[in-house]
C-alpha cells in the first residue's frame, strides 16, 4: 500500500532562489517538515524527533546556540519551548513565524505557501503542494474504492480533520484527554463504527477498544519520526496505509 503511493512523491531538487537559504529553526519535526516542504534546506529543530510529546519539550542549555543563529523560528503556538523563549526574551520578535499544523489538503497548502512567501521559495513549495493535491485525490478515490467513503469512525481529536478530508465520517471524537467512564459507556453503544482512529503521540482508545473488541484500531502520526516517517508526505502515506490496511 505504502509502496503504491510512494511513486507519486518524487524527490524535490531544490532550486536556487533569489534569497539565501534562511538559517531556520523549527520547534519540532512537524514544523520542520513544513519548512522543508516549502523549500527551506537549512533547517534545525529544537525537540528531537524521538521525543514522545514534542509540544511539551523544554529548552536546554544546548539549544541556545541554535536559537542565537536562527534567522527565523517556525512554530505552531502549542509549544512549551516557545513560551519559555518569549518569557526569557532570547529571540527577536520579528523572527517568530507562526503556522497552522494539520493534515488536511487546505491547511497543508496554506501553511506551506505562507512559509514560501516569507522565504522566497515559491517554486519548490508549489511542487510540494501539487504532490499533496495528487495524494489526496488518489487517497479519496482509494477510500471510496475500498468501501470506506462516508463510513462512521470514532476518531481522536487530533486526527478528525484528516479522517474527514479523506471521506470518512467521524461520529464521535475522543481525546486529547483520557476517556472518562461516562464517555466509555456512551461510546460503547456505537457499534456501527467501522474503525477507531487514535493518535500515536497520545493514544486514549485502549479502554474503549477492549469493549468494542470487534472494531479495528489504528494509531496515526502527526509529528514525523515514528515508523520511519520523516516528512509530511511520508506521514500522509503511513496514515493512509494504516486506515486502508485495517479493513483488509
Amino acid at each position: 500500500m505504502r509502496t503504491f503511493f510512494c511513486i507519486f512523491f518524487v524527490t524535490i531538487v531544490f532550486a536556487a532562489t533569489a534569497q539565501k537559504d534562511l538559517n531556520t529553526l523549527a520547534t519540532n519535526s512537524w514544523t520542520a517538515a513544513y519548512a522543508e516542504a516549502a523549500g527551506l534546506t537549512n533547517v534545525k529543530t529544537l525537540a528531537p524527533s524521538s521525543v514522545l510529546h514534542p509540544s511539551e519539550y523544554e529548552l536546554t542549555i544546548f539549544d541556545m546556540k541554535k536559537i542565537q543563529n536562527a534567522e527565523i523560528l517556525i512554530y505552531a503556538g502549542y509549544e512549551v519551548a516557545v513560551a519559555q523563549m518569549k518569557k526569557m526574551l532570547i529571540l527577536e520578535a520579528q523572527k517568530y513565524f507562526q503556522i497552522e499544523t494539520g493534515y488536511t489538503e487546505e491547511s497543508l497548502t496554506r501553511a506551506i505557501r505562507k512559509i514560501a512567501n516569507r522565504a522566497n521559495t515559491n517554486d519548490v513549495a508549489e511542487q510540494s503542494i501539487k504532490q499533496i493535491g495528487d495524494f489526496f485525490s488518489l487517497a479519496r478515490n482509494y477510500i471510496e474504492q475500498n468501501g470506506l467513503k462516508g463510513k462512521p469512525v470514532i476518531v481522536h481529536f487530533f486526527q478528525k480533520d484528516f479522517a474527514k478530508d479523506l471521506g470518512l465520517e467521524p461520529v464521535a471524537i475522543i481525546g486529547p484527554a483520557p476517556l472518562e467512564v461516562y464517555q466509555i459507556v456512551e461510546l460503547a453503544q456505537m457499534k456501527e463504527a467501522v474503525m477507531i482512529i487514535d493518535n500515536i503521540h497520545n493514544p486514549v482508545s485502549k479502554p474503549l477498544s477492549e469493549i468494542l473488541s470487534g472494531i479495528p484500531v489504528v494509531e496515526l502520526i502527526n509529528f514525523p519520526g515514528p515508523e520511519g516517517t520523516a516528512s509530511l508526505h511520508s506521514v500522509l502515506e503511513y496514515n493512509l496505509s494504516q486506515i486502508v490496511g485495517a479493513i483488509k
